[in-house]
């Protein structure tokens, strides 16, 4: 029975997120970089997320975003990289299912796949797959505007996010990168624009209640502060 009601969860989780998803890029283009699925759970709440990216529904960083970056994911899709954890190893058998050694020993991601493995799993393999074939195809193509999202709750040095606005610009203009620090704690759910160095980054505080916890805030309040800052950043961004 609790195998059944895992498998279940995963198949939820996945139709959430976009497994078997067949969208592709269009000319605007909202685009989730992690730190996990939170950000893309957020994007697709706000009517914006249009198709699945290989940063949707992995752990990662914002060094591990530049690295995927700088290498075209050769890195993330090596299949010599991933590896399965070990059940004993695990929280429990549904989560932290897939290890990748290089983000592990470099990046500080210990586990990068948590509801999948495609270390065991053809099936989740071709989906990251086919998430970083999108989000090529949505680089590749000058004339899009892509704007990429990330949230960062570790307090991570600008200059990391400036390294990935400089990988995004050799992919022509139309790419923005918006960050989004989180400190939870706050009494009242809070949103700062920080500004930044570039024209091409923005850095914005957002003080919240609670912390996050997956695919959403644990208090509602605090992804509704999140979700009207996205949907107001689109209508700014198809004027």
């Amino acid at each position: 029975m609790a195998h059944h009601a895992g498998a279940r969860l995963l198949h939820r989780l996945r139709r959430s997120l976009g497994g078997g998803d067949t969208r592709e890029p269009g000319r605007v283009n909202h685009i989730s970089l992690g730190s996990h699925c939170h950000m893309a759970q957020a994007l697709k709440r706000a009517g914006l997320r249009t198709w699945s990216g290989p940063f949707d529904w992995i752990f990662s960083s914002p060094s591990m975003v530049r690295h995927c970056l700088a290498d075209d994911f050769a890195t993330l899709l090596d299949p010599a990289q991933l590896e399965t954890t070990p059940l004993a190893e695990r929280r429990n058998p549904e989560e932290g299912r897939g290890r990748h050694k290089h983000y592990a020993a470099h990046h500080g991601v210990p586990f990068v796949f948590n509801h999948h493995d495609p270390a065991s799993s053809p099936e989740d393999y071709q989906f990251l797959a086919e998430g970083v074939r999108r989000l090529r195809a949505a680089l590749r193509d000058r004339t899009t505007q892509n704007r990429f999202y990330l949230l960062d709750a570790v307090d991570t040095p600008e200059a990391t996010f400036s390294d990935i606005c400089v990988a995004l610009a050799q992919h022509g203009e139309g790419n923005h990168l918006t960050v989004f620090r989180i400190e939870a704690g706050a009494a009242e759910p809070v949103l700062d624009d920080l500004g930044s160095s570039r024209a091409d980054l923005r850095c914005v505080r957002l003080a919240t209640r609670s912390p996050t916890v997956g695919l959403r805030f644990l208090d509602p309040a605090d992804d509704a502060v999140l979700l009207g800052f996205l949907q107001q950043e689109a209508r700014r961004v198809t004027r």
